[in-house]
C-alpha cells in the first residue's frame, strides 16, 4: 500500500496547530482540527479606484494608495505636454497645483505633499526638477544632463534619477534637495524603466530596450538583480528594493500590446502576481508592494487600480476530489 513518505519521501508533521510561518509547500495534519494542511502563495488582486479628472500617460507620481500625486504627462487636446498635478485620498482624484513646466516623461518621487519631479520633455528634453509642497511647485537643482524617459525613486531630499533618452543612458544622478551630483554607472542602458526603493537602496526595472534585467543599488554601485519573467518598459512601479511590485507596460518600443501582468520581487527573484483588470503602459505609480496604485497610462485613460495583498503565504485545507 502507498503511504505518502513512500511518495514523496518525507513524514507529514502533526502539529496541535498552525505553523505561525509556514513555507509554501509545506504539508502538515492540524491534530486539533483533525485537519490535513498545505501552504500555497497566495496572489494579491487588483481593484477599480477613483478616475483621474484628465486622462494622461507619460505621467509620474509619488505618495502612497491613499494619499498620492500624479503630475505631468501627455493628455487631450491633441496628446499636448501636461502640467497638471491631481491629489487622491484613496477615493477620489481632486486638482492639485501644475507643474511651473509643463512635461511627459518625468520621473517623479517622494510623498503627496513632499514631492520631486525632474527630467522629462517639453519638445525637447528638460534638466529641469521642481519641489512640492502638497499646495505648488517650486524650482529646484538641475539635473547634470537633461533626459526623459527617466526612472525615480527616492525622497523630495534624497531622490535619485536612472538613465533615460536622449541616447540610452547608462547614468545615475543624486539630488540632495539642492542639487545633482553623479551616482553609479549602471550596467545596463535604460530608458523607460521603472524604479523603486530609496537613493541608497534602489532597484532599476526593465527598460524600452526591453531589458529583462533588473538592477539593484547601493548608494554607490549597481549589482545585477533578478530577472523579470517579461522583459518589458513603461511599467508602473512601487514598493522597496527587496519588496518591489512592477505591472503593466510594453514588451515593444510602439507600445503594442498593452500588457496587464503584474511581477513582485523579493530582492531576489521576480515573481508573476495578480494581473490587472486593464492593459495599460506609462502610466503612474506609487504605494508598497502590497498595497500600490496605478493611474492613467497609454491607451490614454484615466483609470485607476489599487493593488492589495500578495504575494503571501497560506494555509489551506486539504480537501478530497
Amino acid at each position: 500500500m502507498a503511504t505518502y513518505y513512500g511518495t514523496y519521501g518525507q513524514k507529514v508533521q502533526y502539529l496541535a496547530s498552525d505553523p505561525a510561518s509556514p513555507q509554501s509547500g509545506q504539508v502538515w495534519f492540524n491534530s486539533t482540527s483533525n485537519l490535513l494542511k498545505v501552504a500555497v502563495t497566495q496572489q494579491g488582486a487588483w481593484a477599480t479606484g477613483g478616475n483621474l479628472g484628465t486622462g494622461r500617460y507619460y505621467l509620474a507620481g509619488s505618495g502612497t494608495q491613499t494619499t498620492a500625486a500624479a503630475f505631468g504627462g501627455y493628455g487631450p487636446p491633441g496628446a499636448t505636454v501636461s502640467a497638471l498635478t491631481e491629489e487622491y485620498d484613496g477615493t477620489t482624484w481632486t486638482a492639485g497645483g501644475n507643474l511651473s513646466t509643463a512635461r511627459a516623461g518625468l520621473a517623479g518621487c517622494g510623498t503627496q505633499t513632499t514631492a520631486a519631479a525632474f527630467g522629462g520633455e517639453t519638445t525637447v528634453a528638460v534638466a529641469s526638477t521642481e519641489e512640492y509642497d502638497g499646495t505648488s511647485w517650486s524650482g529646484g537643482g538641475n539635473l547634470a544632463t537633461a533626459t526623459f524617459l527617466n526612472a525615480g525613486c527616492g525622497t523630495q531630499t534624497a531622490a535619485l534619477s536612472m538613465g533615460g533618452l536622449t541616447s540610452p543612458r547608462q547614468y545615475s544622478e543624486e539630488y540632495n534637495g539642492t542639487s545633482w551630483t553623479a551616482g553609479g554607472t549602471m550596467i545596463n542602458a535604460r530608458y523607460a524603466a521603472s524604479g523603486a526603493g530609496t537613493q541608497t537602496t534602489a532597484l532599476a526595472i526593465g527598460s524600452g530596450a526591453d531589458v529583462t534585467a533588473s538592477e539593484e543599488y547601493d548608494g554607490t554601485n549597481w549589482t545585477a538583480g533578478g530577472n523579470l519573467n517579461t522583459g518589458r518598459g513603461n511599467t508602473g512601479a512601487a514598493g522597496l528594493q527587496t519588496s518591489a511590485l512592477t505591472f503593466g507596460g510594453t514588451a515593444s518600443p510602439n507600445g503594442i500590446p498593452a500588457l496587464n501582468a503584474t511581477e513582485s520581487y523579493n530582492g531576489t527573484s521576480w515573481t508573476i502576481n495578480g494581473n490587472m483588470n486593464s492593459a495599460r503602459y506609462s502610466m503612474a505609480g506609487a504605494g508598497t508592494q502590497t498595497s500600490a496604485l496605478a493611474a492613467g497610462g497609454s491607451p490614454t485613460t484615466t483609470a485607476t487600480e489599487e493593488f492589495t495583498g500578495g504575494p503571501v503565504v497560506v494555509a489551506k485545507t486539504v480537501t478530497g476530489t
